[in-house]
């Protein structure tokens, strides 16, 4: 009998290219790796969208340079405890019965 391989994972994703990943060594200890999001290769109007929902400080009709800044800016400052999220997540997809219903502006509501 053959061993199995891991299957290959081709990215089929339109938004792959927006997304890049970097990773920084430090002494001894475990690498430390974040994502950077290419703001500028998104439409005006998601822009506008995460300028409403997060409440970034900055003139509704800003030209598409000034939101790509700010939404930069904005998303740059957050930090995210990764075992926090996984935990969350877990807890939701446990208590929803894995079950989520994304509602139109993007927020997972219950059903």
């Amino acid at each position: 009998m053959k061993p199995r391989q891991k299957p290959s994972i081709a990215s089929t994703s339109g938004a792959s290219h927006m997304l890049q990943r970097n990773g920084s060594s430090g002494g001894g200890g475990r690498a430390q790796k974040y994502t950077q999001l290419d703001f500028g290769a998104l439409n005006i109007h998601v822009l506008r969208k995460y300028r409403q929902v997060f409440g970034l400080n900055i003139k509704a009709r800003s030209s598409k340079d000034d939101l790509v800044v700010a939404a930069t800016r904005h998303f740059s400052n957050h930090t995210v405890d990764e075992v926090d999220t996984i935990a969350r997540f877990l807890y939701t997809v446990h208590s929803n019965k894995g079950r989520i219903h994304y509602g139109f502006d993007g927020r997972w509501t219950r059903k």
